[in-house]
């Protein structure tokens, strides 16, 4: 017999789930806290499961994967990233899924890790320059703009300026959007009315012309560049030989470029942010950058004894997840440990609530690299972490991430020292991804 599962007992009963809607960090931390890590909130005309329990969440994204898909906020994502790996479903997703990973072999990696080399050392050598007439920096920005020169070079071959602050304006407009409608779904019908939707549409409309034409010139190019849009279009299905149309092209594209830029520059904004106050981090990174790099570039090969760097990233990826939930949805009834789901119920895992939950974690709002030493991670329960998800629906540019995270962080201490504005107000903005609501603002000076 199934046993009772514990609800959240909202004080606002005429707006259901406000409170979740309002602050979802805050929330699913404090109610798993009391309630445990498996309990039902009121939600609109829909029942909603928070889930912080590993097993249910193994259950969820890995034993029983089948019986669910993305929940009904990623339909309002699809409206800008159209039907790419982050919101495809099943066959096609599964499909494309194969289709797509050989461009993250290896191979491929290397060449597209010298590009972002290059790029980042320029970047750096630029703001350099720039830091001698500012007062302090805006960190978010600086990070956005780094990783967007980084994806527009390693997916489209660009570096044009005017490239990177249409797709930044696109993106933010798009963000804002979707989730107005994903929070407020019951204010969706003044969005006609008010020009939101209108105004949605006229960007996306404008942008998507862009990349089509890029598109259709890059199939018509006699010598690509060996860039991630390049290997999209040669990519070929094993069974038929068939490549991707260009509307495929043009969802898998946007999609790399929004999961590539947007969640890297959010985690290293928040992981300098961490370390700032931190000079025996900070110190410790030197050290290993200094005798593992010297006055050299990173490479492919030696980006990999960065092992301390790697360990500061993934805390910051702890504390700050730029993906800080997952949401599906059951296809038919369900058991998860014992409680007895409803079909179509929405179920929310917070990754941000199982990354600072104190089973997994001791003293989990400290910042600590030494967690990820191999001798902790190894006794650890696997799900306790999950930057980039789990399941077969992991992120499929993780690594990539990864090496790009390593590679700025590693050129930034050694080429700056920072402090903090300590008048700035910091404060997590849980949108697409966990950005900082006010930015970081810094204090830079050359090393």
């Amino acid at each position: 017999m199934a046993t009772q599962i514990p609800v959240f007992k909202s004080n606002q009963s005429l707006i259901r789930g406000k409170e979740f809607l309002m602050d979802p960090l805050k929330f699913t931390v404090e109610q798993s806290n009391k309630l445990g890590g498996f309990f039902r909130v009121p939600f609109y005309f829909r029942k909603m499961f928070i889930l912080t329990d590993l097993e249910a969440i193994r259950h969820v994204l890995n034993t029983n994967q089948k019986n669910y898909k993305k929940s009904p906020a990623y339909d309002q994502l699809k409206q800008a990233l159209g039907n790419g790996l982050v919101t495809s479903e099943r066959d096609f997703w599964r499909h494309q899924r194969r289709l797509i990973q050989p461009i993250f072999y290896k191979k491929q990696m290397e060449g597209l890790f010298k590009t972002m080399g290059e790029v980042a050392k320029n970047y750096l050598e630029n703001l350099a320059l720039q830091i001698q007439s500012k007062e302090d920096i805006d960190l978010t920005k600086e990070m956005m703009n780094i990783t967007a020169d980084i994806v527009l070079k390693t997916l489209f071959s660009s570096k044009n300026p005017a490239s990177q602050k249409e797709m930044y304006e696109t993106m933010e407009v798009a963000q804002n959007y979707i989730m107005n409608r994903v929070t407020s779904p019951h204010l969706i019908p003044l969005n006609y009315v008010n020009g939101h939707h209108r105004r949605f549409k006229k960007t996306m409309k404008t942008f998507d012309a862009n990349i089509l034409n890029l598109i259709e010139e890059r199939r018509n190019d006699p010598n690509p560049p060996a860039d991630l849009l390049t290997m999209l279009l040669m990519a070929r299905d094993e069974e038929t030989g068939e490549g991707m149309n260009d509307q495929q092209l043009r969802d898998e594209a946007i999609t790399l470029y929004s999961a590539g830029h947007e969640t890297s520059a959010n985690a290293l904004a928040w992981t300098l942010y961490a370390i700032a106050n931190r000079p025996d981090i900070i110190e410790k990174i030197r050290e290993e950058v200094d005798a593992n790099l010297g006055d050299d570039l990173p490479t492919f090969e030696n980006i990999r004894n960065l092992r301390y760097t790697q360990q500061v990233i993934e805390e910051g990826m702890r504390l700050y997840p730029p993906a800080y939930g997952i949401g599906r949805e059951n296809i038919e009834a369900d058991e998860i440990i014992g409680y007895k789901i409803p079909r179509k119920s929405i179920i929310y895992i917070s990754i941000y609530a199982v990354h600072r939950n104190a089973k997994f974690w001791k003293n989990p709002e400290e910042f600590n690299p030494s967690r990820f030493d191999p001798e902790q991670v190894k006794v650890r329960p696997r799900l306790a972490y999950m930057p980039f998800g789990a399941g077969s629906r992991m992120c499929i540019g993780n690594h990539f991430a990864m090496m790009e995270m390593q590679l700025i962080l590693a050129m930034w201490i050694k080429k700056f020292r920072f402090g903090l504005d300590e008048n700035h107000p910091i404060e997590p903005n849980p949108l697409i991804t966990l950005k900082p609501k006010y930015g970081i603002k810094m204090k830079l000076w050359n090393a």
